[in-house]
């Protein structure tokens, strides 16, 4: 059995209600188009901002996944540091750092304490890269965001999801 959020009865308005949490075998319409927009809207924003990365010439938008979580956790982090703060899985994230150790982006260095161990440490280059792609990815980032500062914050997202699919 799943937790989820239902309305409660003194409010059935599906964008305005409070919620608490409760046993139940099946999300409310309020979650499932929560859940939609989420994932259409995830997709929709990726698609442009590769797009728009790709005409300026700039590498997929994973590699910046990648500097950035390097680059915000001191330049380095372990294999599977890394693979838990970003969304790859440990096989993809392997390929990803041999492209970017090739491009000179990263680099692999020892772990202190440990010859076996690896770590992986952002390059000059690759924090340059990675500011110039967040030329790039930061403003429609932020465009894109824009719906959730709204008083209906969620119902704008839902909308905006399902008139994108259209």
């Amino acid at each position: 059995m799943n937790f989820h959020l239902i309305e409660r009865a003194t409010n059935r308005n599906r964008n305005q209600g409070e919620h608490e949490v409760v046993k139940s075998d099946l999300p409310t319409s309020l979650e499932t188009d929560i859940w939609v927009a989420m994932n259409r809207t995830t997709r929709l924003i990726q698609f442009e901002i590769s797009a728009a990365l790709k005409d300026a010439g700039l590498p997929p938008l994973k590699w910046y996944d990648i500097l950035w979580s390097l680059e915000r956790h001191g330049g380095q982090l372990r294999p599977y540091e890394l693979a838990q703060d970003t969304i790859f899985e440990q096989s993809n994230l392997s390929h990803l750092s041999r492209r970017l150790v090739a491009e000179g982006l990263i680099t692999y260095v020892s772990f202190d304490g440990d010859r076996r161990g690896k770590v992986l440490k952002i390059t000059d280059k690759g924090k340059e890269l990675r500011k110039r792609m967040w030329g790039i990815y930061g403003p429609l980032l932020h465009e894109k965001m824009r719906a959730f500062g709204k008083p209906d914050g969620w119902q704008a997202f839902i909308e905006t999801a399902r008139k994108q699919a259209e």
